[in-house]
């Protein structure tokens, strides 16, 4: 009875895959969404603004993309990650340009985000960071590359000394840990 094993078979394979991407364990259309923004996010090492003005035809591009009007110019740690994830087919809310509001949404579970253990990130995850002395609110999103090891995570950011870079981080370091909802 080829037919309905055949059909068993369908409907395991869905089933094993629609878990809600909330619930804990990612789908696997999840995981491709994550590897996409993570490879175009890499692909974009290098890739720097204009002297130091926060602008450049690249750059103004990612802010139009969220919907933003260029001018002015401004940090854009969050257009990077959300051009990232644009790529990847998710479009998220213009409000992470501002690390600030992306932390409180997350918190809330609101625009596509919600919170998660810092030492579960994995791949495709965002970290807030509040780069900023004595600040306790985020100032900075980084896009994690890698897993946890040893307290540390490799991610790639946006606005980092005028450019896109990879970077190793503490997680003690991070004020939040962030999934998206794909």
């Amino acid at each position: 009875m080829p037919g309905p094993r055949r059909t068993l078979t369908t409907l395991a394979v869905t089933a094993c895959c629609t878990v809600a991407a909330g619930a804990g364990a990612p789908t696997a259309s999840a995981d491709r969404v994550s590897d996409k923004a993570v490879s175009w996010g890499l692909s974009q090492v290098g890739t720097r603004e204009d002297g130091t003005t926060n602008c450049s035809s690249k750059l103004n591009a990612w802010s139009r993309n969220m919907r933003l009007n260029v001018p002015p110019c401004r940090p854009w740690c969050g257009a990077f990650v959300h051009e990232a994830f644009r790529r990847a087919g998710v479009d998220l809310s213009p409000r992470l340009i501002d690390p600030t509001r992306t932390e409180r949404d997350a918190a809330a579970g609101q625009r596509g985000l919600f919170t998660i253990a810092k030492s579960d990130v994995r791949p495709g995850d965002l970290l807030l960071f509040a780069l900023h002395r004595g600040q306790s609110t985020a100032s900075h999103i980084a896009l994690v590359t890698s897993r946890p090891s040893g307290g540390s995570v490799r991610t790639v950011e946006g606005n980092v000394a005028h450019a896109v870079r990879k970077k190793t981080r503490g997680l003690r370091y991070a004020v939040m840990a962030v999934r998206v909802r794909r």
